[in-house]
């Protein structure tokens, strides 16, 4: 009967200590899905465009003539270029949010899809956007791409060369080139020969936008195509209808176009 005795308290406690550690675990888990409901990430959409010298007008391809600094007219047949490293922030906190998980993006014109980028941001007050344009050296030299980065979407020169950073192609009375084309394939990714440009732009008026939870947030940005051609560089069809080489000319090209960026609206549901 003493065996008994001793035998019955140990499995009544087995029980008990059973039953404490699912109660904790279903306690634990009611606490996680609490932090996932209260906190989740918010939905952000990008959306470029692009203009020619107005930023309320979407360019056209081939249809429409339009006419850069100094008064060469010209058509636009593609207009592309590579982002990656995309962030917000708020310059009173100091806050960085790193947007995209790191991918590369190619905005290519001719492709709607492909204008428009659907993420997810952490909730938070920002009132800047930036991004990098182009591809960082160490993708230039790493062998076969896929995704964005693949070399059939005609943004590739070869594994010494790397990548075409941004591409602007169409056709000018002011060309000496065949067809009377201009090509402007900017690329460089070694030091001495980098486009590679971050751009930093303000929200509209500088405001601040409050992302808030299970809320959607259109940006929209415009790229212009006339930026391509002036300040701080003159760029002149007439004189380069043809840039498909890294080195300076190229260099300067990307100094113009990396102010080519606006945020022209803010919608914040």
């Amino acid at each position: 009967m003493q065996v008994r005795y001793l035998q019955y308290p140990t499995m009544l406690t087995r029980i008990i200590i059973a039953f404490l550690f699912a109660v904790s675990v279903i306690s634990c888990q009611k606490e996680l899905k609490g932090i996932v409901v209260e906190e989740p990430d918010h939905n952000i959409v990008l959306r470029f465009k692009p203009v020619v010298q107005y930023d309320t007008v979407e360019m056209k391809f081939d249809t429409v003539t339009y006419q850069n600094f100094f008064k060469e007219s010209f058509t636009v047949k593609a207009f592309k270029f590579y982002i990656h490293a995309i962030e917000l922030i708020n310059t009173d906190s100091g806050m960085i949010y790193h947007v995209g998980d790191q991918k590369y993006f190619l905005i290519d014109f001719a492709d709607t899809n492909s204008s428009t980028l659907k993420l997810s941001v952490k909730p938070y007050k920002y009132n800047q956007i930036a991004f990098t344009i182009g591809v960082d050296s160490a993708l230039n030299v790493s062998g076969a791409q896929t995704g964005a980065l693949d070399p059939a979407k005609g943004m590739f020169w070869a594994w010494n060369t790397g990548y075409i950073m941004a591409k602007l192609e169409g056709t000018s009375p002011s060309s000496t080139a065949p067809g009377k084309m201009f090509e402007y394939h900017i690329g460089g990714f070694k030091k001495a020969e980098s486009v590679i440009k971050k751009v930093t732009l303000l929200y509209p008026f500088g405001e601040n936008v409050d992302m808030q939870p299970k809320k959607t947030t259109e940006m929209n940005i415009v790229a212009d195509a006339y930026d391509w051609f002036n300040s701080p560089h003159d760029i002149r069809i007439s004189a380069n209808p043809a840039v498909m080489t890294a080195g300076p000319l190229a260099q300067q090209i990307a100094d113009n176009y990396s102010k080519m960026f606006t945020v022209v609206k803010i919608v914040n549901d």
